[in-house]
């Protein structure tokens, strides 16, 4: 250390200048928007979660009418998509197709098998 700054309390203490307002705004504006997305992040995991694998929260009501076949026998040539297109209704066609795989044991069918329907 030089003798200098040790005599000198001026050159030991320097202050950085304070920011202008323009910098503080665009600070608060970061820390806003980062803000908002974890906000929005952690209500889509909420709703995942809820939800779960069909896709619609516990309390939702059956979307499916009450006289609706819950299995169908496949004819050939059918396959699981086109019976999730002619029977999924107002539900989500991807998230059907999905609880009917889940519910059959795979993608794949045979001819006179009998599909669950969910």
């Amino acid at each position: 250390m030089s003798t200098i700054a040790l005599h000198n309390p001026a050159a030991i203490r320097t202050v950085a200048p304070r920011p202008s307002e323009a910098v503080y705004r665009r600070r608060r504006l970061v820390v806003g928007t980062v803000l908002a997305l974890m906000v929005v992040t952690a209500g889509l995991a909420v709703n995942e979660a809820l939800a779960g694998i069909g896709g619609v929260t516990a309390s939702a009501a059956d979307t499916a009418p009450s006289n609706a076949p819950t299995t169908v026998t496949a004819l050939p040539g059918d396959t699981l998509w086109a019976i999730a297109v002619e029977h999924h209704g107002s539900v989500d066609l991807h998230r059907y197709l999905d609880r009917l795989v889940l519910l059959n044991g795979g993608p794949s069918i045979q001819a006179g098998q009998v599909v669950r329907l969910p």
